[in-house]
């Protein structure tokens, strides 16, 4: 089966919403250079928010990677003293947690504000009436898609995809 034309706007859609991701991405990537982070270790430091810290089961989920890469990460954050692991409730050593240390604390308050600033910059192109809009519907796609997903829809979608795309499986 040819693609038709009248589905071209979804094949922009989604190259725009790519784009766009590299884009922000990108910066992002260079806002932590400078700092000496990777994104993936700034993300775990707003993970880390609560005093209590996270599991490295919860941590790799966050991340979405697997737990051998977040221990490495976890490892490198302690190396640079912003993290530290610690025994679980009343020393309980079956289960460790990631707890942020103080300047940990302090870089992840920094970062989060620099990030904010970055953020309001680059989309600060746009007109107010413009991001409305562009929120309004990326809203709208977002909860269309995770409603997808919580309804198992997705597994299905691929495989319609692969049958139209006549590509053995």
């Amino acid at each position: 089966m040819e693609r038709s034309q009248t589905n071209h706007v979804e094949q922009e859609v989604a190259q725009l919403i790519s784009t766009v991701f590299i884009h922000l991405d990108d910066s992002d990537r260079q806002l932590m250079r400078h700092f000496g982070l990777t994104i993936t270790q700034f993300w775990a430091l707003v993970h880390l928010e609560d005093e209590e810290g996270r599991s490295l089961s919860e941590l790799a989920t966050l991340l979405i990677c697997d737990k051998s890469n977040v221990t490495s990460i976890v490892d490198k954050m302690e190396e640079m003293g912003l993290a530290e692991r610690k025994r679980g409730k009343a020393g309980d050593r079956r289960y460790t947690r990631v707890v942020l240390t103080p300047v940990g604390r302090q870089l992840r308050n920094r970062l989060i504000v620099a990030r904010e600033c970055l953020i309001e910059s680059r989309l600060g192109a746009l007109n107010r009436d413009i991001l409305y809009r562009l929120f309004s519907s990326l809203q709208y796609l977002a909860d269309t898609l995770q409603t997808q997903f919580d309804n198992d829809e997705v597994v299905e979608i691929i495989a319609a995809s692969i049958d139209q795309s006549h590509i053995p499986v």
